[in-house]
C-alpha cells in the first residue's frame, strides 16, 4: 500500500487510476458509543467506480490482474483525500482504515510515503486507526510485535479487525495489543441464541476493559443482539442496524437514538423508588452561552479561584466543557454526558472507561430533552458509588453475588403495584444427594451453573425481569408481564444440556448416580433436574401479598418435582387455579 508508485512501474490500469487520480470512492460507517449515541470513529470502506464497485468484485480482479498493490495504494489516496476535505467538526475522531499483514509489512508502506501522504492533506496519523484484518497471518510474530510498535511510535491507532473469524486471532492479539478489538460479525450474529457466545463474548469484554482496550461488536444488525451485547457489557457497536455506509459521514437515525435511550434506560436506569440515580447528586454549575469570547472566559476563571469547570451552553443544551488544568485552560467539546435516570454505580464504570486525559474531568448531566442540568465531579461520584457497592454487597449472595431475600422481597412488593407480573421459583431436585455424594465444591460449582444459566436466560423473559438467590438451591425471577412457556423450556432444556459436564460419565450413562438417605439406605438417584413454578398474578385475584405467593409456589413445586422426578428431565408448571380473594369478615 505504497501511496506513492515505485520508479520504473508499470502504468497502473485505467479502471482504477485516471492519472494521479484514483478511481476508487469512500464510504464511512460509523462506530458508536452505545451509552452516549456519540461516534468514536468512522471506518473507511472502499468502492469501485463503474461495474466493479463492490469490493469482494474489485479486490477480485486486482489480484486476477496482479495489481493488488495499486489498489491498495487507490484506497488509501482517496480515502485521505476525501477525509481531509471533510468539516472540522467531522474529523475530530478516527478514521479506521484495513490493511493486511502483507501491506503493513511491506516495506513500501513504511517507506515513508504514507505519512508523507497525510502531511500533504494536512493531516496527522493520530486521525488514523489501521485495522490488521484477523483472517490473515503474519508469518513472523516478531515482525508484527515491531511493526505494530513502529506504527504507534508514528502516533497511529492500532485495532484488530475480525476478531474471532479466523485461526490466528489470540496469537495476534497478543503481538499486537491493539488499542481497538473488533469483533468479527460471526460471533455477533443471533448472538441472543447462544448461551456459549454470550459466555465468550462477557469474558472478551472483561479481558479488553483489563487492557485499555475499546470492544467494538461488527455487524449488528437487530435489537436483540444489541440489548444482549449491552447486557454483556459490550458499549461500542457497528453495523447496519446503526448506520448503513455513506459517502459523507452518516449519524444514527432519530429512531436509532431513540430505542438506544430506551435501551439504556433499561438496563441502567432507576429501576426501583429507592434505587439512587446520578440525579439525586447533580449540582446545578456555572454555565457560559456559547457565544462568549475565549478573552471573556479566561478573565472568568482568573477572577474565580475556586472554580474549576464550565460548562458551555447553547439554548438549553450542552456543547463543551472547559476545566482549568494548572495554569492553562482546557477544553473538551466532546465531555461525557448522561441523563439523570442513570444510575450512579453503572455511570462509575463508563466514567472510569475514559481516555486518560478525561478520566478525571466531571461528567455533564441531562434531561431526557438533552436540557443541561448539572455536573457530577468523579470525586462526588467515586465516593457515592463506594457507599452504594458496599450496601448491595451486603445483600447480595457470596457463592452466586445475585441479589437475596431482601431484594427480592422488594422486587415483589414493587410488582404487586403493577398491572401485572410473574414470579418464577426455581430450585434443584436432588441437590441434597448430589452434594453428598459428589462433594460441597463440585456442588457450589452446580449453584453457579444455575445462576449462569437463569441469568444468561433472562433475556428470553418479559424485558426487566430480575434473578434472585434466595439461598441454597432456591432462586427466584420476578418479570414484569406474562412468560411464555416457550421461554422455560428453553431454560430447563439448557440447564440439562450443561449440567452434563458436573456427572461422571458413568453415572450419566447409567442414568443414576449412588446415594445414601436419611435413613442411611443406599438409593439410585437421578441426576439433578431444574425445576420452574410459574405464578402469573393475573390467574391469582386481588389482595396478593409475597407471603401468600410463596405459600402457593410452595405448593406448585411439589407438583413440578413429580413431573421432573418422571421425565427425568427438568420440568416446569404454571399456577392454573384461579385464587378467589378471601370473603368478607375472613383473615387473608
Amino acid at each position: 500500500m505504497s501511496l506513492s508508485p515505485p520508479s520504473g512501474a508499470a502504468e497502473p490500469p485505467a479502471w482504477l487510476w485516471n492519472g494521479d487520480e484514483p478511481r476508487i470512492a469512500s464510504v464511512f460507517q460509523p462506530i458508536v458509543d452505545l451509552m452516549t449515541g456519540e461516534a468514536i470513529g468512522y471506518e473507511v470502506l472502499s468502492r469501485g467506480m463503474g461495474p466493479a464497485q463492490a469490493p469482494h468484485v474489485l479486490f477480485s480482479r486486482a489480484r486476477v490482474e496482479g495489481v493488488s498493490w495499486e489498489l491498495e495504494r487507490a484506497c488509501w489516496t482517496a480515502a485521505v483525500r476525501r477525509i481531509s476535505r471533510l468539516p472540522i467538526e467531522e474529523r475530530r475522531v478516527p478514521f479506521f482504515l484495513n490493511v493486511g499483514p502483507d501491506v503493513l509489512s511491506d516495506p513500501r508502506f513504511g517507506d515513508g510515503s504514507t505519512l508523507e501522504l497525510l502531511a500533504r492533506h494536512g493531516m496527522s496519523p493520530r486521525q488514523i486507526v489501521l485495522e490488521i484484518t484477523e483472517t490473515s497471518t503474519f508469518a513472523d510474530s516478531e515482525q508484527l510485535q515491531r511493526l505494530t510498535r513502529q506504527y504507534m511510535g508514528h502516533g497511529f491507532g492500532i485495532a484488530l479487525d475480525d476478531f474471532g473469524a479466523g485461526h490466528s486471532g489470540l496469537v495476534t492479539l497478543v503481538h499486537s495489543a491493539p488499542h481497538f478489538i473488533k469483533l468479527d460479525q460471526a460471533l455477533v450474529r443471533d448472538i441472543h441464541r447462544h448461551g456459549y457466545r454470550q459466555h465468550l463474548v462477557k469474558s472478551l469484554v472483561a479481558f479488553a476493559s483489563s487492557v485499555d482496550s475499546t470492544l467494538i461488536a461488527e455487524g449488528v444488525e437487530s435489537w436483540d443482539e444489541l440489548a444482549v451485547l449491552l447486557r454483556l457489557g459490550l458499549r461500542h457497536a457497528q453495523g447496519f442496524l446503526v448506520a448503513r455506509p455513506a459517502s459523507d459521514p452518516p449519524r444514527p437515525s432519530q429512531e436509532f437514538e431513540l430505542r438506544r435511550r430506551d435501551a439504556i434506560r433499561e438496563l441502567h436506569a432507576q429501576k426501583h423508588e429507592d434505587d439512587e440515580t446520578v440525579g439525586g447528586i447533580v449540582i446545578r454549575r456555572l454555565c457560559v452561552d456559547a457565544g462568549m469570547p475565549s478573552e471573556e472566559l479566561e478573565r472568568l476563571f482568573s477572577r474565580t479561584p475556586g472554580m474549576d469547570h464550565v460548562v458551555i451552553v447553547e439554548g438549553e443544551k450542552p456543547r463543551a466543557l472547559v476545566t482549568r488544568q494548572s495554569s492553562e485552560l482546557a477544553f473538551n467539546e466532546r465531555p461525557l454526558a448522561v441523563e439523570d435516570t442513570l444510575a450512579i454505580t453503572a455511570l462509575a464504570k463508563v466514567a472510569m472507561e475514559r481516555a486518560p486525559e478525561a478520566l478525571y474531568d466531571p461528567v455533564v448531566v441531562i434531561d431526557a430533552q438533552g436540557r443541561f442540568l448539572g455536573t457530577v465531579t468523579m470525586k462526588q461520584l467515586i465516593a457515592r458509588a463506594t457507599e452504594l457497592e458496599v450496601r448491595a454487597a451486603t445483600g447480595a449472595n457470596p457463592l452466586t453475588h445475585l441479589p437475596g431475600s431482601r431484594m427480592i422481597e422488594r422486587w415483589i412488593r414493587q410488582a404487586l403495584q403493577g398491572p401485572g407480573f410473574t414470579v418464577i421459583y426455581a430450585d434443584l431436585d436432588h441437590f441434597k444427594e448430589y452434594n453428598d455424594h459428589y462433594g460441597f465444591p463440585q456442588g457450589d460449582k452446580l449453584i453457579r451453573l444455575t445462576a449462569r444459566v437463569l441469568s444468561e436466560s433472562l433475556h428470553l423473559l418479559p424485558s426487566g425481569s430480575q434473578l434472585g438467590h434466595v439461598g441454597g438451591d432456591d432462586f427466584v425471577i420476578v418479570c414484569p408481564g406474562e412468560v411464555k412457556p416457550a421461554a422455560l423450556e428453553s431454560i430447563c432444556r439448557r440447564f440439562d444440556e450443561e449440567k452434563r459436564s458436573l456427572f461422571d460419565a458413568g453415572d450419566l450413562e447409567r442414568g443414576y448416580f449412588e446415594a445414601t438417605d436419611r435413613k442411611g439406605t443406599s438409593v439410585q438417584v437421578a441426576p439433578v433436574t431444574l425445576s420452574l413454578a410459574a405464578l402469573d398474578s393475573r390467574k391469582m385475584g386481588d389482595g396478593l401479598h409475597p407471603a401468600s405467593l410463596s405459600g402457593l409456589a410452595a405448593s406448585l413445586k411439589k407438583k413440578v418435582k413429580e413431573l421432573a422426578a418422571s421425565t427425568r428431565t427438568s420440568a416446569f408448571m404454571f399456577e392454573r387455579r384461579t385464587q378467589q380473594p378471601p370473603a368478607p369478615g375472613e383473615r387473608g
